[in-house]
């Protein structure tokens, strides 16, 4: 079963010794983006916060959306 994009995120934190409130203290915009994505509920992923997300992280869009 491919991972969901919360479930990427998740595991890019903690690959990177991150917790949210360390990522969002780099990146105060980046707080919102982050912790929209990590409920379940979320509905859609703005192109703003893909874009915000890809770079903290170095992956692609496509990672993200489990495409590869």
């Amino acid at each position: 079963m491919a991972l969901t994009i919360q479930e990427r995120l998740k595991n890019l934190c903690v690959e990177h010794g991150l917790t949210a409130e360390t990522a969002c203290r780099t990146d105060p915009p980046f707080k919102s983006a982050l912790s929209s994505y990590e409920v379940d509920d979320f509905m859609d992923i703005s192109h703003y916060a893909l874009i915000k997300l890809e770079k903290f992280y170095g992956v692609t869009a496509d990672y993200l959306q489990g495409l590869t």
